[in-house]
């Protein structure tokens, strides 16, 4: 069976779950170069609309894990530019009637695919990150791209189950056609650990926050509560370390004032951030909503656990106590309390990363799994 998988993601989660898929079906990946952010991948260098894989530099090392000849990066452009956007999707849509896929997943909801969308929408299925639109980051054209697509596309899979019966409330769907699975391990990110990167073994605990920097993110409550353990004076050798590009929603210039703490208000690169998760202790979710994370699933890729608050689809992604600690929401005192647990317990510290070794890397949450519901889907959708 052909199937054709839309992005504008190409890494993180797709990349693994194109590998499991590909033991079963023919894959034919499409990933848009828009935001670095995103994919890492420079759409400025592209010279063509459309690109292979196998000449696209930055896929090179994953050439084992999806097939770069049926990989497709588009040179993409954004949303407000609707007539060139449109002629892209035109031509994409060109190339994937020459390839006739059987089912088409897509992640998005972006003027990209729509011409595909509108010919395939029956034979589609949505992979939806998101059920629900984060506090902060709301924006009418998100809402109207995502009503439209919401209503062509019939066939959905989440990637948590504990919001799906509030996802078919709140949206009128059909209980039949709303699947779910879940995210593994983002396997891309140990293909960037540096060569001369050492684990240390030197007593030192290193807290680390990475990702996008939003409002929902939580990241105050996180500085306060390192703050208390900083002005406890009990703890050696511990530092706070918050990577991320983005706007803080609160002045963090008196944070700077603590030599514990490193703010990197950047671009993080992939092999950056695989250093800076291989040299963690913990990482630390403080979101004050979430539906799942990637930053969990970087965070298990190296067997390192989080401390995730207790909204959304994270309950679901960290075991408490087993593969991290969940904790309340909006509580620097929490946070306090647990950094402080961790500290003085390293044993319970390896014994959850050994349980995400085993449940993650080989056991019922890894990516062949995850498949596996996917493949539940897919067939359902091939039937039709």
């Amino acid at each position: 069976m052909k199937v054709a998988f839309l992005s504008t993601f190409a890494l993180d989660a797709n990349i693994s779950l194109i590998n499991a898929l590909k033991e079963k079906y023919d894959i034919y990946f499409f990933t848009e170069a828009l935001y670095k952010i995103y994919n890492f991948i420079d759409g400025s260098q592209l010279k063509k609309t459309i690109t292979k894989g196998d000449k696209v530099e930055v896929l090179l090392r994953f050439g084992n894990l999806i097939s770069l000849d049926k990989t497709f990066v588009i040179k993409g452009t954004r949303n407000s530019n609707v007539f060139k956007k449109l002629l892209i999707s035109y031509r994409i849509h060109q190339e994937l009637k020459k390839i006739n896929p059987d089912v088409i997943m897509i992640d998005n909801y972006m003027l990209t695919y729509f011409l595909t969308t509108l010919s395939w929408r029956k034979k589609m299925l949505m992979i939806v990150h998101d059920p629900f639109l984060h506090s902060g980051e709301n924006f009418p054209i998100d809402r109207y791209l995502r009503k439209i697509h919401f209503k062509l596309i019939p066939h959905k899979i989440l990637l948590n189950t504990n919001q799906k019966s509030n996802f078919i409330r709140y949206y009128g769907e059909d209980p039949s056609k709303v699947f779910t699975s879940f995210l593994s391990v983002y396997d891309y990110l140990r293909y960037y650990v540096s060569e001369s990167y050492q684990q240390e073994n030197s007593g030192k605990f290193n807290v680390l926050f990475f990702g996008r920097i939003s409002p929902y993110k939580g990241i105050k409550y996180l500085l306060d509560g390192f703050i208390k353990i900083i002005n406890a004076g009990m703890y050696d050798n511990i530092s706070l370390t918050i990577a991320g590009s983005g706007e803080f929603d609160f002045d963090i210039n008196p944070y700077k004032n603590y030599s514990q703490i490193t703010i990197l208000n950047q671009f993080i690169t992939p092999s950056d951030l695989a250093d800076l998760i291989s040299q963690s202790s913990v990482v630390v979710c403080p979101y004050t909503d979430a539906t799942q994370s990637g930053v969990v699933m970087s965070a298990f890729a190296f067997r390192k656990p989080v401390i995730a608050t207790n909204v959304g689809g994270l309950p679901e992604m960290v075991e408490d106590r087993k593969t991290g600690i969940i904790i309340e929401p909006k509580s620097s005192e929490c946070i306090y309390t647990t950094l402080s647990e961790l500290y003085l317990n390293r044993d319970l510290l390896e014994e959850m990363a050994q349980n995400i070794e085993n449940t993650y890397f080989s056991g019922e949450k890894s990516w062949r799994n995850s498949a596996g519901q996917f493949m539940n889907a897919i067939e359902k959708l091939n039937t039709l």
